[in-house]
C-alpha cells in the first residue's frame, strides 16, 4: 500500500484549522546524530544485482476493528507492501503496509513458497514496522544491506525497489534526491525527517528500500498524487529508521521527542522593535508554553546546540536547512540528559534553561493503532477510554460543546495517568435504554457523582458500585444525564450482548478488574 500525500492525521487536526485555530509548533525526537542499532549488519555495499535479492514481497491479510464496535473484526482485506532485509530474518518496512494485520506473509524470487513472519516492532508515529523470521533458508538466502549512516545529498541518484500494482516481479525505478526536510512523516501527523525523491513510487511500493551507493538510503511510505505535481514522492529518512531499531532493542518504542511550546517567527519589523532585536539578533518568539519554563515573548535562540533563525529554522550538515522542530526530534532523553538545551533572551538578557521532552505516546488522549481498542459494555452503553481513533469516528463535536477534550488535545504534556472516558458506541437497542440518546465520544464526568482519574478506576467504580440507581453525567453542554436501576443492568447486560455478537463484556486489559469477584 502507498499513502496519500497527506498522511492520514486525526480528525481535530482538521477541525481545528477549519475553525480559524493554530496547534502548537510541534517538536520531534530524538538523537544528536543518526545512529543505527547495533543488530543491522556492518555490510559491504552491494551490487544492483544482490540487492535485489534482499527486496521482500509481503502479503497482508489485515482485519480491522472499528473503534465504535470494539469487539469484533470486520471482514478480512488483503494488502500488499515491500520490504528489506536489514539484518539476519530482520524485515524493514512501514507500519500502514502491516497495520491491524492477522497474517503476514513474505516471499521473494528466492523463496519457493510465502514465509509467515513475526511482527517484532511497530511504530505508526514514524510508520515503521520491524518484522521477523527464524527460517534458516530464508536467511542465507536474503542477506542483510547497510543502512546509510546519515543523511543524502540532494541531487544524488536513487534506486527504489518494491513491488507496486502492475505486475508481480520486483520493480526498479530510478531518480534523484529532490528535498530533504523536517515534515509530517507519521500517520496522525507527526513530524520527522523526510526525503523527497523524483523516482517512480506506486501504491505496493510502501515500505521498499531505496538505495544509493548500494546502501538503504530510506524507505517508501507515501507519494503525491495530483494535477499540480509530477514525479513527486517521499522516503523515510535512515536517522528515523535508526531511532525505530534502538528503541524496539530497548523494549520500548516511544516515538520522536516532542515538546509543548507555541512559537511564531521574528521577521516582522514592528515585533522586533517592541522586543529590542537588534540586526545581530535571531531566533523566534515564544507564544506560550504549558508549565514552563519559557515565557511569553521569549525569544528561543538555539535549541540543543542547534542556532535558530527569524523563521524557526536551523542549520544542519552546514547549510541545509530544516524546521527547529528537528532539533528537539532528533533529541533523545538518557540518563545523562533528560531535558533539551534551549538558549533564550528574555527582557534583552540572555539565560540557559531545560526544555522538557516529551514523547506523544504518553498524552492523555492516546492511540491504539493494533486496534486493540479497551472497551466496557454496561447495559446499553459501551464505555472506552477517548483515543485518536475514536474522534476520528465521533467528528470531533465534543470539541466545541465546552468539555475538557479541546485544551487536552493542544497539550502534549504526560498525562501522569490520566485518560478521559467517554462512550464508544451509539445506544445498544434495550427497553432500559428508551428515550435517551448518547453521542459517541461524549466524557463521562461522574458515576453516581464519583469521579475517576481513568479507564481502570472508572470500571472499578462501576463494578463496586452498591446504589440502587447508577447516574452518568458528562462534561458536554447539552448532554443529558443518563440513570438506570443498576439490577436492571445487571439482568440487561448478557441479552445486549447476545444480540450484538459480543463475546465478552469488556476488553483483555480491564478483565481482571471487571471480572472480580
Amino acid at each position: 500500500m502507498m499513502q496519500p500525500n497527506t498522511c492520514w492525521g486525526t480528525l481535530f487536526l482538521s477541525i481545528f484549522f477549519a475553525a480559524g485555530m493554530s496547534l502548537p509548533q510541534e517538536a520531534a525526537p530524538s538523537t544528536e546524530s543518526p545512529s543505527v542499532s547495533p543488530t543491522v549488519a556492518a555490510a559491504p555495499i552491494f551490487e544492483e544485482a544482490t540487492l535485489r535479492k534482499s527486496v521482500i514481497n509481503i502479503s497482508v491479510r489485515q482485519e480491522l476493528r472499528n473503534p465504535t464496535t470494539p469487539w469484533k473484526r470486520e471482514s478480512p482485506q488483503e494488502f500488499g507492501g515491500s520490504g528489506v532485509v536489514i539484518a539476519p530474518g530482520k524485515i524493514l518496512t512501514n507500519a500502514h503496509v502491516v497495520e491491524q494485520a492477522s497474517e503476514i506473509l513474505i516471499e521473494s524470487s528466492q523463496t519457493k513458497l510465502p514465509l509467515q513472519v513475526e511482527l517484532l516492532g511497530f511504530d505508526s508515529t514514524r510508520d515503521l514496522a520491524l518484522l521477523g523470521t527464524t527460517d534458516a533458508e530464508f536467511i542465507a538466502a536474503h542477506p542483510p544491506i547497510l543502512i546509510l549512516n546519515g543523511l543524502p545529498k540532494e541531487g544524488t541518484r536513487v534506486v527504489v525497489m518494491g513491488y507496486p500494482l502492475g505486475g508481480d516481479a520486483l520493480s526498479t525505478t530510478s531518480g534523484v534526491i529532490s528535498r530533504i526536510e523536517w515534515a509530517e512523516i507519521g500517520q496522525s501527523s507527526e513530524e520527522g525527517m523526510r526525503v523527497q525523491v523524483d523516482a517512480a513510487i506506486n501504491f505496493g511500493n510502501s515500505g521498499g528500500p531505496a538505495f544509493v551507493d548500494g546502501q538503504v538510503a530510506g524507505l517508501a511510505f507515501s507519494g503525491m498524487d495530483n494535477a499540480m505535481s509530477d514525479n513527486i514522492a517521499y522516503l523515510l529518512a535512515t536517522e528515523e529508521i535508526g531511532r525505530f531499531l534502538d528503541e524496539v532493542a530497548s523494549g520500548k518504542v516511544d516515538g520522536n521527542t516532542v515538546s509543548d511550546v507555541q512559537i511564531q517567527t521574528l521577521e516582522n519589523p514592528s515585533l522586533r522593535a517592541k522586543l529590542g532585536a537588534g540586526s545581530e539578533t535571531e531566533g523566534v518568539v515564544v507564544i506560550r508554553q504549558k508549565g514552563g519554563p519559557l515565557q511569553a515573548w521569549d525569544i528561543i535562540t538555539s535549541v540543543s546546540g542547534y542556532a535558530v533563525d527569524n523563521k524557526g529554522q536551523i542549520s544542519i550538515e552546514g547549510d541545509r536547512k530544516v524546521s527547529m522542530n528537528c532539533a528537539i526530534g532528533r533529541f533523545v532523553p538518557s540518563a545523562t540528559a533528560e531535558s533539551i538545551a534551549i538558549d533564550i533572551l528574555r527582557d534583552g538578557k540572555p539565560l540557559s534553561l531545560q526544555m522538557p521532552a516529551y514523547s506523544l505516546a504518553n498524552r492523555t488522549i492516546g492511540s491504539y493503532p493494533d486496534g486493540n481498542f479497551p472497551y466496557l459494555v454496561y447495559g446499553p452503553l459501551v464505555f472506552s477510554p477517548l483515543h485518536d481513533e475514536l474522534l476520528r469516528e465521533s467528528s470531533g463535536w465534543m470539541i466545541f460543546a465546552d468539555g475538557p477534550v479541546a485544551a487536552s488535545l493542544l497539550d502534549l504534556r504526560p498525562s501522569g495517568g490520566r485518560q478521559f472516558v467517554s462512550v464508544a458506541s451509539p445506544l445498544l437497542s434495550s427497553p432500559i435504554g428508551r428515550g435517551y440518546e448518547a453521542q459517541v465520544g461524549q466524557t463521562v464526568a461522574t458515576v453516581n457523582g464519583k469521579e475517576f482519574r481513568n479507564f481502570a478506576e472508572f470500571v472499578t467504580v462501576l463494578r463496586d458500585l452498591e446504589d440502587e440507581y447508577v447516574v452518568f453525567e458528562f462534561f458536554e453542554s447539552g448532554v443529558e444525564r443518563i440513570v438506570f436501576k443498576r439490577a436492571e443492568v445487571d439482568s440487561a447486560t448478557d441479552s445486549i450482548m447476545d444480540s450484538n455478537g459480543i463475546r465478552r463484556a469488556c476488553s483483555k486489559d480491564v478483565r481482571e478488574i471487571w471480572e472480580k469477584e
